[in-house]
C-alpha cells in the first residue's frame, strides 16, 4: 500500500462558534395560522387515501378558505385537485381543513 499520501492542511478554528443557537419565530396573525394549517392539508389528504377504509370513496367535510363547509363523497385526486362523487372538482389550494366522517 502507498504510505505517500499527500498531507491536508487543516485551517485551525480560533473563534467562538455560534452557528447552532436555537431561535424560534412566533406571530399571531390570522393569514400565517392559515398557512400552518394549510401545510398539513396534503398529509391529511394522503392518510385519507391510504386509510384501510377508504377502498373506491370516502365521506368527508371541507373546510374552505371561504368559511363555506362541504360534505362530500371523496374518490380521487388528480394534479391539486380532489373530484367527488358527484363530478365536481375542489382544490386543494382553496382547502383549510378536511376530516374524514
Amino acid at each position: 500500500m502507498n504510505n505517500n499520501l499527500p498531507r491536508v492542511y487543516a485551517n485551525p478554528i480560533d473563534k467562538e462558534l455560534r452557528n447552532n443557537l436555537n431561535y424560534h419565530v412566533c406571530s399571531t396573525s390570522i393569514h400565517d395560522t392559515r398557512i400552518l394549517e394549510s401545510e398539513n392539508i396534503p398529509r391529511k389528504i394522503n392518510e385519507i387515501f391510504a386509510s384501510p377504509n377508504h377502498v373506491y370513496k370516502s365521506r368527508v367535510r371541507i373546510k374552505l378558505l371561504n368559511n363555506e363547509e362541504i360534505e362530500t363523497t371523496i374518490v380521487g385526486k388528480t394534479g391539486n385537485y380532489l373530484l367527488t362523487l358527484n363530478g365536481d372538482k375542489v382544490s386543494i389550494n382553496n382547502i383549510v381543513n378536511i376530516d374524514k366522517i
